[in-house]
């Protein structure tokens, strides 16, 4: 028994003897004989498995798989074994099941012109076109509301919103020590609030599109604005002068460059 294979071979063999067993029961014998047209007698045996013997039958088989995976229990598939056990079992009982049934051919018979156009019709049914969509927008509001639009359409629609310069975000700045101690918490809140939001917004908006003047400024929006105008004034002064720049890729954040 130290070998482990031999082991593996004497487990299969009671799965074998069990399953056989598990067979000759009455609940088993019942089922087969609902399911047989022709029993083959030979086969059949005519010896009744008590529900006690059931059981013990039904526990030695989990025991003796149970054994198996613990064989193979270090290993990741240890249940690929018992598995294919399973698999070849389950085999041999289609197998016995078609011997007691007296062996009947497994050839089908032909359909006949009504089961092929039966069939025929299911299929034309299941591969016919999809019937319209009730509500075109999705909904019987939206497409009601959609049908009042008149001339809009989705391509009149696009570039109706344009997304705003970060001078717009430039406001007045956060105010003096001494006015923010006059006034009360909730005000202080309140307004380093708002012009944290502006600034934040602001930036967000300048950094994908220029994001090397964003930093040579600090961080700032508002240098960052005056630095723009700068460049801006230089550029109209050399515009009349006839001078041309190259004009400078911007650069993207949302994708980091190859």
């Amino acid at each position: 028994m130290a070998d482990s294979k031999f082991r593996r071979t004497v487990l299969f063999q009671v799965m074998v003897v069990m399953r056989h067993l598990l067979s000759l029961t009455a609940t088993a014998k019942q089922t087969r004989e609902a399911r047989i047209t022709t029993p083959n007698k030979v086969v059949l045996y005519p010896f009744t498995l008590s529900p006690e013997d059931a059981t013990w039958a039904t526990q030695k088989d989990k025991d003796a798989f149970n054994l198996t995976d613990l064989a193979f229990q270090p290993h990741p598939q240890f249940r690929t074994f018992s598995k294919a056990i399973r698999a070849v079992l389950d085999r041999d009982e289609a197998w016995v099941r078609w011997k007691e049934n007296g062996c009947p051919p497994f050839e089908e018979p032909a359909w006949t012109e009504r089961e092929f156009d039966a069939l025929e019709k299911r299929l034309r049914t299941i591969l016919a076109p999809l019937p319209p969509v009730r509500y075109s927008m999705g909904n019987a509001a939206l497409s009601d509301l959609w049908k009042k639009a008149g001339d809009l359409t989705l391509e009149s629609l696009r570039g109706r919103v344009v997304l705003p310069s970060p001078e717009d975000f430039l406001g007045e700045s956060l105010p003096e020590k001494k006015e923010l101690e006059e006034m009360s918490g909730a005000e202080q809140i309140e307004k380093i609030d708002e012009v944290a939001s502006r600034e934040w917004r602001g930036l967000r908006l300048a950094v994908k599109t220029d994001m090397v003047r964003v930093l040579d400024n600090g961080g700032s929006l508002k240098k960052y604005v005056e630095a723009t105008r700068g460049v801006k004034d230089v550029q109209m002064m050399d515009l009349k002068h006839g001078v041309k720049h190259e004009k400078s890729e911007p650069m993207n954040i949302d994708k980091p460059s190859s």
